[in-house]
């Protein structure tokens, strides 16, 4: 009688050590916690701190949830590169919660992503959907990257103070036939918002000892808000320009000199305006060397140049990089 209760507790302590392993390994297999404010359409990624419990957020997306998504913690359960969905359209990059609540991006009228409901897009922070969670195309496609099947989600409702805001969602023209079809964080190469590529410039002479990221787009080149702020200051102007996102191509501002209006791109989460814009806003001149692919900026006797930099890999053998610095 004893061999058998001695047999059973050590069968039962062999249950709970595995059971444990098996809960760590599974905690290691899923290393993301998903929650859904369901009032402010806000979605928190949270990863495990040391002690392996989902207390560090380290993500969160704008979202737009509808009246009857549902509380609760779920897991999700399968993912689809397209999903049909409810309404006759499609979304992208979708993760199912539970029943027929999804994660994916905003629909699209038909399964291509030039068809986007732009007009639905333009309403993402704002409950609006007819139960999932939308997310940009960027953010959708983050969770069915990073988020195995089997990842905890919680929704709920109720004011509660998330640790993180999440940036703002750039809005779309709706008169911008060529561009509004498409989600502008779609990595797709053929998306029209990417027509613009990301570009190094550096400024001469030697008082500024690092290159300045810009952004170029046909022919034309934006810089960002605290860059054009400290170039401008080398010319005598003391610029103050927003840094937060553009919700349109153009932004005006006023100051002692009238009202200017400048055009501005949103890359990778941040604003970029024309330089040739601001030079107008600081009434300095703006001239361009064809030869050269120089841009001298002058006022009154204060000069500066930017000279474009070939963006190469230091790896890359010689060939490709003098290639890289004639590629257009």
């Amino acid at each position: 009688m004893k061999k058998k209760l001695m047999g059973i507790l050590i069968f039962c302590l062999l249950l709970c050590a595995f059971g444990t392993a098996a809960f760590a390994a599974e905690k290691e297999e899923l290393p993301y916690y998903v929650t859904v404010n369901l009032t402010d359409n806000i979605v928190t990624v949270y990863e495990q701190d040391e002690t392996g419990e989902y207390n560090v957020p380290i993500k969160a997306f704008l979202c737009s949830v509808g009246e009857d998504t549902p509380e609760g913690t779920f897991q999700t359960m399968v993912k689809y590169d397209w999903r049909y969905l409810f309404g006759d359209v499609w979304g992208q990059y979708a993760t199912r919660i539970t029943g027929h609540y999804l994660f994916h991006s905003v629909p699209y009228f038909e399964k291509d992503k030039s068809t986007l409901e732009y007009e639905e897009y333009n309403k993402l922070g704002t409950t609006a959907s007819m139960g999932c969670i939308r997310l940009t195309v960027k953010d959708a496609k983050w969770i069915y990257e990073n988020c195995p099947v089997g990842t905890t989600v919680t929704m709920y409702r109720g004011e509660v103070e998330e640790p993180l805001q999440p940036a703002p969602v750039q809005k779309l023209n709706v008169n911008d036939e060529e561009r509004r079809g498409w989600d502008p964080t779609d990595p797709d190469p053929a998306n029209p918002w990417r027509k613009g590529e990301l570009r190094e410039m550096q400024v001469e002479p030697s008082w500024l000892d690092r290159v300045v990221e810009a952004y170029y787009e046909n022919g034309t080149y934006y810089i960002s808000a605290e860059d054009a702020e400290e170039l401008f200051s080398r010319v005598g102007e003391n610029l103050k320009l927003p840094a937060e996102l553009a919700k349109k191509d153009e932004i005006s501002l006023s100051d002692e000199n009238g009202t200017h209006l400048l055009s501005c791109r949103v890359y990778d989460e941040t604003i970029y305006y024309k330089v040739r814009d601001v030079a107008a806003m600081a009434e300095a001149e703006m001239t361009w060397n064809r030869e050269t692919k120089e841009i001298g900026i002058s006022k009154g006797e204060k000069e500066l140049t930017l000279s474009r930099v070939p963006l190469v890999r230091e790896a890359e053998p010689l060939p490709l990089k003098i290639a890289s610095f004639f590629r257009d």
